[in-house]
């Protein structure tokens, strides 16, 4: 394992990632598509999906989706990682409450690395990951949003249920396109409304928020005891017992759905060029637009509409 790739010291977290590092040192090295296509050979690809929990506002539910959806992935056998780079290290806290009989969950401390120079796919070299999720800080500078969000195949934005968040979430979309280098490809900007009460004057102020937004709403989050109840355990609230989370798995079964367009999405798009046999020279494999994943996205919109509305208010 890289000696430069800082891991969490708490629980028996820490003992897994140096057994999987020796794992991985058994298995003949892989190559990322990166350098494939960079050299065109034909080399085994890593999957790594990338995901990038954002919210400038503390308290907004990053931890919350950060550790459900590693809990999820990882019950579902895939390996996943966290990198947390809140100060806070709240997941970090969770991964050391975390049962030893639970699906294992590598934790990542990195809010004492530079972001500006340490790529998040380097911490976990040699780990075999196919999931990283990165729990991003409060109170990012706009300038600071493209490091966090450079790497990521998906960004996700949970907003809350109140006037404040909207308009706070208003601006962090504004900042994700035009700084965060999300604007020439907004599809993989993604909003998870957190901590919701239905058929509550909040929950409908929201709803009409994020229509306006013009970008996909892939999951609604509960306002539940089960999230409090399960952070305590070390757990996520699909491993909770069927009779607890009858009400909130179906949230993180639309979750997977999502989750499994997206991988095939990437997975598509990292297809390496290959040489023809009369030049050799590269071309990419066209797939028919028939038979391509259907992925949660939208076209691509300048800053949205409601965003200088939102904006002009302020």
């Amino acid at each position: 394992m890289d000696a430069n790739c800082p891991t969490s010291d708490s629980g028996h977290y820490s003992d897994n990632v140096s057994e999987i590092a020796n794992e991985s040192s058994a298995r003949p090295p892989i190559l990322c598509v990166r350098f494939a296509l960079h050299f065109g050979h034909s080399l085994v690809r890593c999957k790594l999906i990338r995901l990038a929990i954002v919210n400038s506002k503390g308290g907004s539910g990053k931890t919350t989706l950060t550790v459900n959806l590693a809990s999820w992935l990882a019950s579902r056998g895939e390996r996943v990682a966290i990198v947390d780079y809140d100060p806070q290290a709240s997941s970090l806290a969770w991964l050391a409450r975390r049962p030893a009989s639970a699906p294992k969950i590598i934790g990542i401390k990195a809010h004492d690395l530079d972001f500006r120079i340490t790529r998040s796919y380097r911490l976990v070299d040699g780990l075999d990951v196919s999931y990283l999720l990165m729990d991003t800080p409060a109170a990012i500078a706009p300038q600071n949003l493209i490091y966090f969000c450079r790497d990521a195949h998906r960004v996700l934005v949970p907003v809350l249920p109140s006037a404040i968040d909207s308009h706070s979430s208003a601006r962090l979309v504004q900042d994700l396109l035009l700084r965060g280098g999300l604007r020439q490809n907004p599809q993989r900007l993604a909003i998870v409304a957190s901590r919701v009460r239905h058929h509550t004057k909040a929950y409908d102020g929201l709803q009409r928020f994020l229509r306006n937004l013009n970008l996909p709403v892939i999951a609604t989050v509960r306002d539940s005891q089960n999230y409090i109840r399960s952070a305590e355990l070390g757990i996520g609230v699909a491993e909770m017992p069927a009779k607890q989370n009858v009400r909130d798995l179906p949230t993180w079964q639309t979750m997977d759905e999502w989750l499994q367009a997206v991988t095939a999405d990437v997975l598509l798009s990292q297809e390496p060029s290959r040489p023809t046999a009369a030049t050799g020279s590269h071309r990419i494999p066209i797939t028919p637009r028939a038979t391509r994943p259907t992925v949660l996205a939208t076209a691509e919109p300048e800053v949205p509409r409601v965003l200088r509305a939102d904006l002009a208010v302020g």
